[in-house]
């Protein structure tokens, strides 16, 4: 009988794979324009865009490593989830005209 012992994934690890949750939607993303043959959106030549999506590829990880997660498929959902998260989060917030 084999016995399976259990990897407790370190923060780095689970920063890691959230990280590359969230990059893997960029990927999929940017191969898609591609695939369409649709011109190359403006956005991606802005230094500003590619600022927010590393903070976003960052709160990736971070979720991943305070939802302690020890399952790399699930960090790198995590990580792919994080812009969902965020914009649901967002969402909840009081309004500036409801203050």
């Amino acid at each position: 009988m084999m016995t399976f012992v259990r990897h407790r994934m370190t923060d780095i690890e689970r920063y890691i794979w959230g990280s590359f949750g969230s990059i893997a939607i960029e990927l999929i993303t940017t191969l898609a324009i591609f695939q369409s043959g649709r011109k190359f959106p403006s956005r991606y030549r802005r230094v500003w865009f590619w600022v927010v999506r590393l903070l976003v590829t960052g709160v990736g990880g971070g979720l991943a490593i305070a939802y302690s997660i020890d399952n790399k498929l699930l960090a790198v959902h995590i990580g792919a989830a994080t812009p969902l998260i965020m914009q649901q989060l967002s969402r909840s917030l009081p309004s500036q005209d409801q203050e």
